[in-house]
């Protein structure tokens, strides 16, 4: 008896924590959940990708060309990359890329100051297409 009063207060002090935590351990699971998720934690869009950094960063590359992004400051290395740039209606953009193994990386994007999800969710669209 005294087991199971023990499993149900453990239980709801586990349930209570995660009802009371801010929502992030929600969207980093459901980030892990699959492919073709992404994390938008902090006005950052965050997502993982299967392939290297060196693709990443091609595929990148292409898109920020496609969507005539104009480069204030680019640099490049086997395992990272971090991109500054500016977008057609003058909003800033920030896009680092670091690889995790040697076939998989992972971007960050992140627009303006506080971030602006359906610009980042655009960019992120056109880098996958590339892809």
């Amino acid at each position: 008896m005294i087991k199971k009063i023990r499993y149900l207060l453990l239980g709801t002090w586990i349930l209570m924590i995660t009802l009371t935590s801010s929502g992030c351990v929600w969207l980093a699971v459901g980030a892990a959940a699959g492919a073709g998720t992404y994390a938008w934690v902090s006005g950052v869009l965050q997502k993982d990708f299967m392939v290297s950094a060196e693709e990443l960063q091609k595929a990148t590359r292409e898109a920020m060309r496609d969507l005539s992004m104009v480069t204030k400051e680019e640099s490049e290395d086997r395992l990272s990359a971090v991109y500054k740039l500016t977008l057609a209606d003058g909003s800033n953009i920030s896009i680092n890329i670091e690889a995790l193994t040697e076939r998989s990386a992972r971007i960050r994007i992140r627009v303006g100051i506080f971030g602006d999800q359906t610009k980042s969710e655009m960019v992120l669209s056109a880098i996958e297409q590339r892809l």
